[in-house]
């Protein structure tokens, strides 16, 4: 007698995840921690995204630097450190496809980083295309580059995020989505 076995479901699964959730979960939380340290750590005058009145009543008596040297660096780690993850989060990856994603944020961060230097900065900054101007975030841009500080320490930040991400994107495989089936 042959084993009875079943035939595939043909109806949607709610259940089925679209995307890693650890990798998310940590990825997000990355971001977040990250975002939090900008609004408790630095100056709002000089980051895009922290309205001056939220940092004047957050900010220890209106004044940035609450967490010293380390609240430079813990930023570019975090970011770094994120992205590879939620983009990892999304795919479903090898080893490969984990390095090949952890690389590729270690260059964007990194390329980042190097345009701040003051002749890069100026440089990108005359170069950048004028309808850069009427886009949200790419608004920025010129800024950015303009005034950012250019820090080796950084780029040791950037390269400790992507290097940290490659086990974690690794050691969270077995919650990767399963494959679609047609």
């Amino acid at each position: 007698m042959t084993p009875h076995i079943p035939k595939p479901s043909t109806a949607p699964n709610a259940s089925r995840p679209l995307f890693n959730r650890p990798r998310l979960f940590t990825g997000l939380t990355a971001l977040g921690l990250g975002a939090l340290l900008y609004l408790l750590d630095r100056p709002a005058e000089r980051t895009y995204f922290i309205p001056q009145f939220l940092a004047d009543a957050v900010q220890p008596a209106g004044r940035a630097g609450l967490f010293g040297g380390l609240g430079q660096q813990l930023p570019t780690f975090l970011h770094t450190l994120a992205l590879c993850l939620l983009t990892a989060a999304l795919l479903r990856v090898g080893w490969r496809g984990a390095l090949g994603i952890c690389a590729a944020w270690l260059t964007t961060d990194a390329l980042f980083e190097l345009g701040q230097q003051p002749d890069a900065a100026e440089w990108l900054a005359q170069h950048m295309p004028a309808w850069f101007s009427h886009v949200p975030l790419l608004d920025n841009a010129a800024g950015y580059f303009l005034h950012g500080h250019f820090d080796p320490l950084d780029l040791l930040s950037i390269a400790i995020g992507a290097v940290l991400a490659l086990p974690l994107i690794l050691v969270t495989r077995r919650f990767d989505p399963p494959l679609a089936q047609d």
